[in-house]
């Protein structure tokens, strides 16, 4: 009887540790599906004539958006659910690009920093 429980503890020990090794590797897949699939996105919208620059929510299934037409053409127009309305033509000079900012951070580098200072505060926690 207490041989038996034993191997049913141990089984399902093991048992937990595949699914969690399992859900690891999903997540990781998942993670990394997600950014081959925005940079190749990215590559294939950047080679077009047509660039989204910049867009903000301001309402249910509103938006606002600088739209880059050509070489150095930009407008702002206004994108609802079913239209999409010109509210005018926009010049280089007054646009502030993100090119220009001092820190380039990206949602991903701003992720890993985060994650970073996390392990760091974890493992000095630990050590106090």
């Amino acid at each position: 009887m207490y041989l038996s429980s034993q191997i049913s503890g141990l089984e399902n020990f093991f048992q937990m540790l595949v699914v969690l090794v399992m859900f690891v590797v999903v997540v990781a897949l998942c993670y990394f599906t997600t950014h081959f699939i925005a940079n190749y996105q990215k590559h294939n919208m950047s080679n077009h004539n047509f660039e989204i620059i910049d867009s903000m929510r301001i309402g249910n299934n509103k938006f606002l958006a600088i739209v880059k037409v050509g070489r150095d053409s930009y407008y702002c127009v206004g994108m609802g659910k079913d239209e999409i309305t010109f509210l005018g033509e926009l010049s280089s000079d007054d646009l502030f690009f993100e090119s220009d900012r001092e820190s380039k951070d990206s949602l991903g580098n701003r992720f890993d920093t985060y994650l970073q200072n996390f392990i760091s505060n974890k493992k000095s926690k630990g050590k106090s």
